[in-house]
């Protein structure tokens, strides 16, 4: 067989089993804009937990959980590095912290929440306020991070195996 061939036939197999780098966002956890009971520290956790239940139930993979409050900018707005509460719009810098819990606006009329997994994330990211009102307060939670157990592949593995040996075979084959 012409090595020419070979090496397309090969080179198809190998772009066909590469993996894509996919380009992370922030997930936003608070699609149909749900408000927690009040704005309590202990009521938004648990908001936040109950919006990470309904994801996972949905979605696979699942975000960690349960998030546990780390940083509140009502209680410590000079955070270093972390923005002041103002303005419609906030860029926040990722990478340390797991989900990320937004307020706009409040007092007599009621604000908007938003509610996003930021876990593994880099550089900054802008969000804006669906209210047009100025943010209030933001929080930053964190998540176990111990690894769920494992569980099996689904035949990925034994696709891959067979792959590898359909190749081993046509090598035998022709060379």
């Amino acid at each position: 067989m012409n090595s020419s061939i070979l090496k397309l036939k090969f080179g198809g197999l190998a772009l066909l089993f590469s993996a894509a780098t996919a380009f992370a966002v922030p997930i936003d956890i608070n699609p149909t804009n749900s408000v927690p009971a009040n704005n309590g520290q202990a009521t938004v956790t648990t908001w936040l937990n109950g919006l990470i239940t309904t994801y996972n139930g949905a979605n696979n993979p699942d975000l960690p959980s349960p998030a546990t409050l780390s940083f509140d900018s009502n209680d410590d707005p000079a955070m270093p590095g972390y923005p002041a509460n103002t303005g419609t719009a906030i860029a926040m810098p990722m990478g340390t912290y797991e989900y990320l819990v937004l307020k706009w606006g409040g007092g007599f009329r009621p604000g908007a929440f938003g509610a996003y997994y930021i876990g593994g994330m880099t550089g900054t990211w802008t969000f804006n306020s669906p209210n047009n009102r100025d943010l209030s307060g933001y929080r930053l939670y964190d998540a176990p991070t111990t690894p769920p157990p494992s569980v099996p592949d689904g035949g990925t593995g034994v696709m891959l195996l067979g792959a590898a040996l359909g190749a081993l075979g046509l090598i035998r084959r022709w060379v």
